[in-house]
């Protein structure tokens, strides 16, 4: 393993949570490491080589529905479908509930959804609230919240 420290001096900067050390690819956006903030220093330990970057995060994923909108009637649907997306430094952590119950999502990597099978008894006969809240790996969220109606057929 290899340890790589940048350190910001006298001056960091007031949001230092918000940076990240990222190895770059040959192609596309700077691969997110774990990095620690500590006395003004981030640092990393890895076992990869190449070029290393200092990066800054402020944007928040992105949520999207994938098979319903808010205030619409879905008992047609058997699932809840959502793209989450982080542009910088990935997806970290993601809660899912339904009128204030934890409900647990399938998360695909490769195509970045996550799904909700209605197989829970968290569902009312009419009207449900779901909440999203989704966190990037320095922090960042967004939050998606939605009313739909669904009856058991």
């Amino acid at each position: 393993n290899i340890s790589i420290t940048y350190d910001f001096g006298d001056n960091p900067p007031a949001d230092i949570n918000k940076y990240f050390i990222g190895r770059l690819p040959r192609y596309g956006k700077p691969y997110h490491h774990k990095t620690q903030a500590k006395n003004n220093k981030l640092s990393i330990n890895t076992r990869d080589l190449g070029t290393f970057v200092l990066v800054k995060d402020t944007k928040a994923p992105e949520i999207r529905a994938l098979n319903f909108s808010d205030s619409k009637w879905i008992s047609e649907n058997k699932t809840l479908k959502l793209k989450i997306e982080d542009e910088l430094s990935g997806i970290a952590s993601y809660r899912a509930t339904i009128n204030g119950k934890f409900i647990l999502m399938e998360y695909e990597y490769k195509d970045k959804t996550l799904t909700y099978h209605f197989s829970d008894k968290v569902i009312s006969d009419t009207e449900n609230n779901f909440t999203l809240i989704v966190l990037d790996n320095v922090g960042n969220s967004a939050t998606f919240e939605a009313t739909f109606y669904r009856k058991e057929l």
